[in-house]
């Protein structure tokens, strides 16, 4: 979800209303105290509403809904699997969404490639019906022409965030393997242009760059590119690896003040938004130490897997550990009501040790709190 600036939240704000999306003016209302304030979220998640005898139902919710990748990113966890990857059909999807209750927010991304499942557009109208905030996360590699481009600016979902292993043809492509570095950058210039004659306020952009070995040394030439695009931009969420798993360990770098500092200043000079966010070898967001998990406001986020398992939040993916996030699992929502499985003794259980600083044994992968 991206971390925007007050001042962005309210041309935000001022685009749902010359948009008329006034279903999500109000899902607004529940995202800035739940979500984009992340301390006054904990406070009111783990202490003021438990104090009252209210145990919030999750405004927030993310599925996956597809693992298909024809990618071998060497980096990423999919590559390293020995299971077989499927989709998740529109009705199962449908079965989720509406079990769930018509979530205010709703994040489809995953360990596979959005637009390898053919039900994927239709996923985005039915959310984006009801009145959803919707963000979307994919590499843009694989529309099958603009035509597909033009139909997702008309769905419009809220966010489109595209993410990127480098900004250069030999970096992207060493990391991406099989992927065409030309291609994803001919889409993302196609979506611009096509939104620009549309005239359409959404989907509005925003970038996820992942920083590798291969990868560190040219964020400041994407934060050039970003800004070459003449666009409204909503954020460039900037992640070194999460998880430094086996496989993967010689990709993953550290990065100091030094670093993060200089990327701020360019970006800011552009005034595009621009968050550090945690990573494998550093503490947390902005280099500073883990707090402690009793601040956790992720677990009003799960995370669906394609075949309906239900996680505590997305946090834990891309540690190569999904037989593990399975074998740990808090229930499975096409088999079960979620609203049972949310209010279950162990979910319960799970909130309570949170709350008591405690971490439960479904999070002890989680990169972000002590532990």
């Amino acid at each position: 979800m991206p971390n925007m600036s007050f001042a962005h939240k309210l041309k935000l704000f001022s685009n749902y209303i010359l948009d008329k999306r006034f279903r999500e003016i109000y899902n607004m209302f529940w995202v800035y105290p739940l979500w984009w304030n992340h301390k006054f979220s904990a406070f009111l998640l783990n202490k003021f509403f438990p104090k009252l005898g209210i145990d919030l139902f999750p405004p927030f919710l993310e599925i996956e809904p597809t693992t298909i990748c024809n990618f071998r990113c060497v980096c990423c966890e999919h590559t390293y699997w020995k299971h077989p990857s499927q989709n998740m059909t529109f009705e199962q999807f449908k079965k989720i969404f509406d079990s769930f209750g018509k979530p205010k927010w709703l994040g489809l991304t995953g360990i596979g490639s959005s637009y390898l499942n053919p039900d994927f557009h239709k996923m985005l109208k039915y959310a984006k019906s009801r009145g959803t905030i919707i963000e979307v996360m994919d590499h843009f590699a694989h529309f099958k022409s603009d035509k597909q481009i033009k139909e997702l600016i008309e769905i419009g979902p809220d966010f489109q965030f595209v993410s990127t292993y480098g900004a250069s043809k030999k970096s992207f492509e060493k990391v991406c393997v099989g992927s065409n570095y030309d291609i994803i950058e001919k889409n993302i210039k196609t979506f611009v242009k096509l939104k620009k004659q549309m005239k359409k306020r959404f989907p509005i952009l925003n970038f996820h760059y992942i920083i590798t070995s291969e990868s560190k040394d040219e964020l400041l030439d994407f934060i050039d590119f970003v800004h070459s695009l003449d666009t409204e931009i909503g954020e460039i969420l900037v992640t070194p690896m999460l998880h430094s798993f086996k496989q993967a360990k010689k990709y993953v770098v550290s990065i100091d003040k030094k670093y993060v500092e200089k990327i701020e200043s360019k970006a800011k000079s552009y005034k595009i938004p621009i968050t550090i966010n945690m990573s494998a070898k550093q503490e947390a967001e902005g280099l500073e130490n883990k707090p402690p998990i009793k601040n956790c406001k992720e677990y009003i986020m799960p995370f669906i897997f394609v075949d309906g398992t239900i996680t505590p939040c997305c946090a834990q993916n891309e540690a190569n550990q999904r037989e593990w996030q399975k074998a740990t699992s808090l229930g499975n929502t096409l088999k079960q009501d979620f609203r049972k499985i949310w209010y279950s003794s162990r979910c319960k259980a799970l909130r309570k040790s949170i709350r008591n600083n405690k971490c439960p044994e479904e999070c002890k992968l989680c990169p972000a709190y002590k532990k």
